[in-house]
C-alpha cells in the first residue's frame, strides 16, 4: 500500500505528462513569432536592392536578433549610397518583417578639375575612380583627393593642394556636380644630386646619363631641375645599366635618400652605390638549334657565322648593351629567314675567382613561319596599293623581321600618316602569321599663305596650294608663288607648278615635271626665265636612286643699272640634260634626326641640244649631309656642298649660272647671293668712266654648315638652333680654298668688330648664329640671326635677321 507522499508524486507526474505537450507547443509558438519572415528596402530609386543589401547577416527564416540587425544597418551604411539608414520591425505572417528605410545620396552629373594646368586631364582621370552617373560617395571622394595629390607628388608638385566640393544641379534635387579644386603651385626643383660609394664612375658621368638634372640656368631647354619620382626611378635603372656596361655586374644601387628644404621648394637627392668588381668576358660559345641549311642543302648559318655577328670578344670588359645587341642580331639572323619566334638566351657563368664571365648563346629556332594575310586598316583616302607598294613583306613568303621593320619605315616616310603601327597575330595554322597595318591619316593638302622677312630683302610673300596625296594615288601636285615686295638688289619673283608621281604606271619609275617663271635680282643684274623641266627617277637599291631630267627655258640676263659688264647681257634658250645619283638613309625627309644623304649631280647645256651658245654650260655638284641624335633630343646636322661650272666652246660660265653663296639657304649672316669674286668694270653707257667692283660670283663653290637643333616646346614642335657656317665662291683664275692661287688674286677679308684686314682662313667666309624653327601647320617657319665672323668689306652688315617659310637641309 502506497504512502500519501508516493501518491502525490504519482499525481504530479501524471499532471506534468499531460501538460508537457501544451508547454512545448506554447514555447514553439513563441519562438515562431520571433522569426524573420520578410526583409524589404524602402526609399531607393537608383540603387538596386542587391547592391544595397550586400551580404546581410539577417536572413529570412532566421530568428530575429537585434545585434545582427545593428550590424546589417552598418553594412548598408558603409556602401556609401545613402545619407540616412533606419530600421523598422513590422509583424508579418506570424513573424517579423524587417524594413530598411533609406535616403539616397544624389548622383554625380559631371566631374571637373579646377585649376589644372601642368598635368593632363587624361593623367588625372587615370588615377581617379569616381565616375559620372554614379552615386555620390563622400569617402570615395576623400580617397581620390589623396590619389590626385600622390599623382602631383610623382610629377614633382610637392606643394600642390587638392580639395573637393560639390554643387547641387539647378532644378534637380538628386544630382550634384563634383569639383576637384587643384592649387598646383610650382614644381619642386632638384638643388643637388650626389652619389657616394662610386669610385670608378664619376658623379659627373652618372649625372650625364640620367634624365633628372640639377636646376639649369636655362630651364626652357628641358625639364632640368624638375623632380619626378617615376623618372628618377628610371634614372636609377640607367645608372645600373651604366655600371653593367662597364663590367660591374654585381653593382647595387640603394634607394635614394630625399631631403627637402624647409620651404619645400628644393630637394636634395643622395644615392648610395656599391660598385663591386669589374668583370671581363672569357669564353664565348654557342649551343642549341644552330645550323641552318637552304633548300639545296647548303649551310647558310653555322657557328662561324654566329661568331662573326657577335661584337663581344674574349678578354674584353663585359658590356650589357653589347650583349643585348648581340642577342638581337643573332636572333634576327634566323627571324629574317622565316623563324619568327627565334630566341637567343645568354647562359652566363660568373667566375668570382678570376673576375670573368663565360657566355653561351643558346639558339631556340622555333618553327618556320610564313605570312598568311596582310591587312591594312585606317586608310580612308589613301588607296591600298599606295601603301602595299612600300611593303617589303608579301603574303605566302617567309617571315622576315628586317623586312617588317623596313616596311613600317617606308610607309611612315611617305609623309601621309601621323602614325603607322604594325602588329602580328597567329594565322590559321601555327606556322602562319597575319600582319595588321594600322595607320592614322593626316591632312596632305594645304593652302599656305605666308610671309618672310629679312633685314636685306624686306618682306616676301608666299602663296602655295599643294596636295601631297592627290586623289589617294600618292601623287604630289603644287602651285606656288613668291614675291619680294622690295625692289632692291636681292628681291625675286617666282611662279611654279609641280607634279610628281613616285610610281609611274605602278612601276618603280618616278615621273615629275616642273614649270616655272622666275625673275631673280642679283647685286648688279637680274635673271628672268620661263621654263619646263620633266624628270625621271629609278631606285637602284633601297638607298640609292638615279634621276635624269631635261630643262628647256627661255632666259634673259640684263640690268637696269649701267654697271653690267659689256657682253654679259644675253637672251636665248637654255636646253640642258641633267642627272644625279643619291644615297639616302634619313629617317624623315622633312625633319631628319638620323641618317645620311649624299648626291652627285651633273648638268650639260650645249648648242647641240638647242641651247644658245652664250647660255651653254656644264655644271657638277656634290652634296654630303649627316644627321645624328645627341643627348636630351638634341640633333647634330652637318652639310657640305661643292660645285663647279664652266662654259662650252672656250667660253666662261654664263653669268646667270655662276655661284653666288650667301643668305638663309647657304651661308647665313651675309647678304643673299652676296659672296663671290668681284672684278673691275666700267659703265656700259660710258666706257671712259671710272671703274667699279662688279660681283661676278664664282665658277667654283664650297659651303659648310654645322647645326645643333634643340627642342624648346616639343608639344608645339618648336625648336631652337645654333649654327656655324662657312663658304665662298671662287673665280675662274682662283682654285678651291685659294690653293696654289696667285696671292694678288686672293682678296683680303675684314675681321668682325675690329675690321682688321686679314687673309681669308682656308679661303672661306665664316659666320655663326642662332634661330627658332616652328614646324607649323602652314609649313616650316625659320627665324634666324646670322653674325659674320669675317666680312667682305668694312661696311658689310654686322648681323642679318631672316624669316622664311621652308626647310634648310
Amino acid at each position: 500500500m502506497s504512502s500519501p507522499g508516493q501518491c502525490l508524486i504519482i499525481i504530479f507526474s501524471f499532471l506534468f505528462i499531460i501538460a508537457a505537450p501544451n508547454n512545448y507547443l506554447l514555447a514553439a509558438k513563441k519562438q515562431n513569432d520571433n522569426v524573420i519572415t520578410a526583409i524589404a528596402l524602402e526609399g531607393n530609386r537608383r540603387v538596386e536592392k542587391e547592391a544595397a543589401f550586400g551580404d546581410l547577416k539577417s536572413k529570412v527564416g532566421s530568428v530575429l536578433n537585434d545585434d545582427l540587425l545593428t550590424e546589417d544597418l552598418h553594412t548598408i551604411w558603409r556602401t556609401g549610397f545613402f545619407r540616412d539608414v533606419s530600421i523598422e520591425k513590422q509583424r508579418y505572417k506570424n513573424g517579423w518583417r524587417i524594413l530598411f528605410i533609406v535616403s539616397e545620396r544624389p548622383s554625380i552629373r559631371k566631374i571637373q578639375y579646377v585649376g589644372r594646368n601642368s598635368i593632363s586631364e587624361e593623367d588625372i582621370q587615370g588615377v581617379v575612380d569616381v565616375k559620372p552617373y554614379t552615386i555620390l560617395n563622400i569617402e570615395l571622394l576623400k580617397k581620390n583627393v589623396e590619389k590626385i595629390k600622390e599623382l602631383y607628388v610623382q610629377k614633382g608638385f610637392y606643394l600642390a593642394k587638392i580639395s573637393y566640393h560639390t554643387e547641387a544641379v539647378e532644378n534637380s534635387s538628386d544630382e550634384v556636380d563634383v569639383y576637384f579644386d587643384l592649387v598646383e603651385n610650382s614644381r619642386v626643383s632638384v638643388r643637388e644630386i650626389s652619389f657616394f660609394g662610386n669610385k670608378h664612375l664619376s658623379s659627373e658621368f652618372l649625372k650625364s646619363g640620367i634624365q633628372t638634372q640639377e636646376g639649369s640656368e636655362v630651364p626652357i631647354l628641358s625639364q632640368s631641375g624638375t623632380y619626378t619620382e617615376e623618372y628618377f626611378q628610371n634614372d636609377l635603372m640607367r645608372i645600373q645599366s651604366a655600371y653593367y656596361d662597364k663590367g660591374y655586374i654585381k653593382v647595387k644601387i640603394a634607394d635614394p635618400t630625399i631631403t627637402m628644404s624647409l620651404d619645400r621648394r628644393f630637394i636634395y637627392l643622395s644615392v648610395g652605390i656599391t660598385e663591386g668588381k669589374q668583370y671581363k668576358v672569357d669564353k664565348i660559345s654557342f649551343s642549341g638549334d644552330i645550323d641552318l641549311k637552304d633548300k639545296q642543302g647548303n649551310i647558310v648559318i653555322d657557328t662561324e657565322h654566329l661568331r662573326n655577328n657577335v661584337s663581344l670578344e674574349s678578354n674584353e670588359i663585359f658590356s650589357s648593351t653589347k650583349l643585348h645587341n648581340d642577342m638581337n642580331n643573332l636572333a634576327d639572323l634566323y627571324r629574317d629567314r622565316g623563324y619568327a619566334f627565334a630566341n637567343v638566351t645568354p647562359n652566363s657563368a660568373i667566375h668570382d675567382d678570376n673576375l670573368t664571365v663565360d657566355l653561351d648563346f643558346e639558339v631556340q629556332r622555333g618553327d618556320l613561319v610564313h605570312f598568311e594575310r596582310i591587312e591594312i586598316v585606317g586608310n580612308t583616302r589613301t588607296r591600298d596599293r599606295v601603301i602595299r607598294r612600300e611593303l617589303k613583306i608579301y603574303e605566302s613568303e617567309r617571315y622576315s623581321s628586317t623586312a617588317l621593320n623596313q616596311s613600317r619605315a617606308n610607309i611612315f616616310a611617305l609623309g601621309y600618316f601621323e602614325t603607322v603601327n604594325i602588329s602580328t597575330t597567329r594565322g590559321s595554322r601555327p606556322d602562319l602569321m597575319n600582319v595588321r597595318i594600322e595607320i592614322k591619316e593626316k591632312a596632305t593638302g594645304s593652302f599656305q599663305m605666308g610671309a618672310g622677312f629679312s633685314s636685306v630683302e624686306n618682306f616676301m610673300l608666299q602663296l602655295q596650294v599643294s596636295q601631297n596625296n592627290f586623289l589617294g594615288y600618292g601623287w604630289s601636285m603644287a602651285l606656288s608663288a613668291q614675291l619680294t615686295l622690295s625692289s632692291g638688289p636681292y628681291s625675286h619673283k617666282l611662279v611654279s607648278a609641280q607634279f610628281y608621281n613616285p610610281y609611274f604606271m605602278d612601276t618603280k619609275w618616278a615621273l615629275g615635271a616642273d614649270g616655272y617663271l622666275t625673275q631673280r635680282f642679283y647685286p648688279e643684274f637680274e635673271r628672268r626665265s620661263t621654263g619646263l623641266s620633266p624628270h625621271l627617277g629609278y631606285p637602284i637599291t633601297e638607298k640609292i636612286r638615279l634621276v635624269a631630267g631635261y630643262t628647256i627655258e627661255k632666259v634673259e640676263v640684263d640690268s637696269s643699272s649701267d654697271q653690267l659688264m659689256y657682253g654679259l647681257a644675253v637672251k636665248g634658250i637654255n636646253s640642258a640634260i641633267k642627272g644625279s645619283i643619291s644615297y639616302d638613309t634619313r629617317n624623315n625627309r622633312l625633319s631628319p634626326t638620323l641618317g645620311q644623304f649624299h648626291s652627285i649631280t651633273g648638268e650639260i647645256s650645249h648648242p647641240s641640244l638647242g641651247s644658245s651658245t652664250e647660255l651653254s654650260f656644264m655644271r657638277y655638284g656634290i652634296t654630303m649631309r649627316y644627321y645624328h641624335p645627341l643627348i636630351y633630343s638634341f640633333v647634330l646636322k652637318l652639310n657640305a656642298e661643292f660645285g663647279y661650272v664652266t662654259g662650252v666652246e672656250g667660253r666662261g660660265a654664263p653669268l646667270g649660272e655662276r655661284f653666288f653663296p650667301g643668305g638663309i639657304f647657304s651661308v647665313r649672316g651675309y647678304e643673299p647671293r652676296g659672296l663671290g669674286a668681284s672684278v673691275p668694270t666700267v659703265s656700259k653707257n660710258n666706257p671712259s668712266s671710272t671703274t667699279s667692283a662688279f660681283t661676278i660670283g664664282g665658277n667654283k663653290q664650297a659651303i659648310f654648315n654645322v647645326e645643333v637643333e634643340v627642342p624648346l616646346i616639343e608639344a608645339a614642335n618648336i625648336k631652337g638652333v645654333v649654327f656655324f657656317d662657312a663658304g665662298n665662291a671662287f673665280n675662274d683664275d682662283q682654285n678651291f680654298f685659294y690653293i696654289n692661287t696667285n696671292k694678288d688674286l686672293i682678296p683680303n677679308v675684314y675681321l668682325m668688330r675690329s675690321n682688321r684686314e686679314i687673309s681669308p682662313p682656308l679661303g672661306l667666309f665664316y659666320s655663326f648664329g642662332f634661330g627658332i624653327r616652328w614646324f607649323s601647320p602652314i609649313g616650316p617657319l625659320r627665324f634666324e640671326w646670322g653674325i659674320p665672323i669675317t666680312k667682305p668689306s668694312p661696311t658689310s652688315r654686322s648681323s642679318i635677321f631672316e624669316f622664311m617659310i621652308g626647310s634648310f637641309f
